[in-house]
């Protein structure tokens, strides 16, 4: 599994945002990019996601990448139904919280140890 966050990671760090954000609203939907993120306006996802947008900011670059290589590397393990649901769904390691919402805090150590745990089949603590 340490190749495949390293592969993961790797691909975040590398893809342009604007494609990594296309990625995003066409396997997750705008609505969980813009809960990812914390922007307000409904209709920023679809222009990050534009070759031609806005760059986001850097905060929310961080955001993104980290949202894209954790759905990435649950969607490769387990499928995009239940990449999605994990995503969104309160997680007993992130004390009842959504990983969405680790993401958005850009709580990048939990929210990675609780998908690697989930795809391992590891017990919640």
């Amino acid at each position: 599994m340490r190749g495949d966050v390293e592969t993961t990671h790797a691909d975040a760090t590398r893809l342009d945002i604007h494609d990594l954000v296309r990625v995003l609203n066409e396997n997750v939907g705008t609505t969980v990019v813009q809960a990812m993120t914390g922007t307000k306006d409904r209709g920023q996802p679809a222009r990050w996601a534009r070759p031609d947008g806005p760059e986001p900011r850097l905060r929310t670059v961080n955001q993104l990448r980290l949202g894209y290589r954790v759905w990435h590397m649950l969607e490769q393990a387990e499928g995009p139904n239940v990449a999605l649901a994990w995503l969104v769904g309160a997680n007993p390691r992130l004390d009842e919280n959504t990983p969405v919402s680790a993401v958005r805090e850009l709580r990048s150590a939990d929210v990675m140890g609780a998908a690697l745990a989930f795809i391992d089949g590891s017990p919640a603590a």
